[in-house]
């Protein structure tokens, strides 16, 4: 058999002209049809078929209860299998205005959506079907209208199907339609559902905007923070939210990124980000088990709260893991998300969890090209960045800086005796020290074979001697199987009482560095002011030869 879509286009196929609709804007449009009768007060005829769904959200539970209450008589033609039917026996109370259910045969094999509404003074009609193996991203062709002659010719195709079908109930339906057959359309209520459509197209319209601001921002930009402050301001504004919070999982709880819009476009105060964050906090602790959209509308009566808030939750989900969420709240405690709101969620949170790929993998690439792949230190390339910019901040603040060269003293004769990967071993042991020993504004980097450079802002010569000392300590207890300990020797420059330029100082730690290999090795140098050795390092001249083996 036919289904009413096709059959009303075969009869009517001048009259209706499909039209290629998302399946959320299919449903935001029966909810206008509907709304027609709950504001007016129609004791209308009303027909659905809803497509198939294991569980109905509270909006669609909310709608039933609502026209029932109305005293609209109602049928739905649902199959055994659907949510909807355990919920609509659970109001049904035998009454005049008790809906009523119509099965429809699990095996067929369409998925009908249709809405038929039938009165004195108002005939709508809505109808679009998907097929199996037909399902299309872009949606499907729906046919509306409020002509009361297809609206006519829709309830005898029904009047029809029911008798061929369901015989039992087709008294009860043929009665409800002899008794509600239209006979004219109001053109007022039939203006506040087109005025309806006009704003909802509109809405659409401002959200494909932020949607498209947020791609531009992915693609205009690498960093991350900039993007999802982009994301939480244009979905707030588009969807006119009290609150858009957005998280992105890190390693750690610290590492995590949260940033949060406020409907007057300021800061939102401590205790509004708290509560917000909290929330948040709640929600994705829920998605990391369950990574699905979670949704709280004003009229959903599971919660315990008077006070909780209509709030919209959509995960970020990179490689099936839920790595975030994107959360909205509203205001109104009567607010129902619809499911062009929740689509929109739904595609920003894609968007973000790509942004997330490409900053992640754009920063390992960066740290590839920054560090040493065995260390784990800066290389002698991002040494030198840092150390620029270190030394502009400690020139600003008027405050000192010291560098320190350190050297494994007969890493070669380690190297020959027990092999290069006791050597590894060595200079990844040594990286631990420093990541144990020094602060978290102290840079280490590797300059070169067993040769590292650690970088102290704020530490006076004094200062750094102590840590130096305690680095050396530390050094001196590190064991290798096969070989024994091994130690450092280390050097110590001071910017600007013993340099005043980066090129001086790495010279003058480095010229530190050999006193301490000429001094027996295991030990620690700082720089030496004498005339002299000023003036070997304003020279720049080759260090002796004598103490030039430091590397061995």
């Amino acid at each position: 058999m036919y289904s009413l879509y096709d059959a009303l286009l075969k009869q009517h196929a001048r009259a209706l002209t499909p039209v290629r609709c998302a399946q959320s804007t299919i449903a935001q449009l029966h909810r206008y049809f509907e709304d027609v009768v709950l504001e007016n007060n129609l004791s209308a005829l009303v027909i659905e078929s809803l497509p198939l769904a294991a569980k109905r959200p509270a909006r669609d539970k909310g709608r039933v209860r609502d026209l029932a209450r109305a005293g609209c008589r109602t049928f739905f033609f649902v199959r055994s299998s659907d949510a909807l039917n355990e919920f609509v026996r659970g109001i049904s109370s035998g009454g005049a205005n008790a809906p009523v259910l119509l099965q429809v045969a699990e095996q067929t094999q369409v998925d009908e959506h249709f809405l038929i509404i039938a009165d004195a003074r108002f005939s709508a009609l809505l109808a679009t079907v998907r097929r199996k193996g037909n399902e299309s991203a872009d949606g499907d062709d729906v046919v509306w209208t409020f002509e009361p002659d297809v609206v006519y010719s829709a309830l005898e195709y029904l009047m029809a199907r029911v008798t061929a079908e369901q015989p039992y109930q087709s008294a009860a339906f043929g009665s409800a339609v002899r008794s509600s057959m239209p006979k004219a359309t109001s053109l007022q209520l039939t203006l506040s559902v087109t005025t309806k459509l006009a704003h909802l197209l509109q809405e659409q319209a401002g959200r494909e905007i932020a949607v498209n601001r947020i791609a531009t921002a992915i693609r205009e930009s690498l960093e991350l923070g900039v993007i999802l402050q982009k994301t939480v301001d244009e979905v707030g504004t588009a969807l006119k939210v009290l609150s858009c919070a957005l998280r992105v999982e890190g390693e750690t709880k610290e590492q995590a990124l949260t940033y949060v819009y406020f409907n007057d476009g300021s800061e939102p105060d401590g205790l509004h980000r708290e509560s917000i964050t909290e929330t948040l906090d709640l929600h994705c602790q829920r998605l990391r088990d369950r990574p699905e959209v979670i949704v709280q509308d004003g009229s959903d009566e599971s919660g315990s709260s008077a006070e909780r808030l209509p709030t919209a939750v959509v995960p970020l989900i990179l490689h099936e893991r839920a790595i975030g969420a994107l959360q909205v709240t509203v205001a109104d405690p009567a607010r129902v998300w619809n499911e062009n709101e929740i689509l929109l969620l739904r595609t920003v949170a894609d968007q973000v969890a790509v942004a997330v790929n490409h900053a992640e993998l754009f920063a390992k690439i960066q740290q590839q090209e920054l560090t040493d792949a065995l260390t784990g230190c800066y290389n002698r390339r991002s040494f030198e960045m840092q150390l620029d910019k270190d030394l502009q901040m400690a020139r600003r603040l008027h405050q000192p800086l010291s560098l320190l060269m350190l050297d494994l003293d007969r890493f070669k004769q380690l190297n020959d005796s027990v092999g290069h990967d006791a050597g590894d071993d060595a200079l990844r042991r040594l990286t631990a020290c420093f990541r144990q020993e020094l602060r978290g504004v102290d840079s280490a980097a590797r300059f070169g074979g067993d040769e590292f450079a650690l970088i102290l802002p704020q530490a006076s010569a004094e200062g750094s001697l102590i840590v130096a000392e305690r680095l050396r300590a530390r050094i001196e207890q590190i064991e290798i199987p096969g070989y024994g300990n091994i130690t450092a020797s280390i050097g110590i420059a001071t910017f600007p009482s013993q340099a005043s330029a980066r090129a001086e100082l790495v010279s003058a730690a480095d010229a530190a560095l050999y006193s301490a290999k000429r001094a027996g090795r295991n030990r620690v140098c700082v720089f030496d002011t004498t005339p002299d050795a000023l003036e070997l390092i304003r020279s720049h001249r080759n260090p002796p030869a004598d103490i030039a083996e430091h590397t061995m």
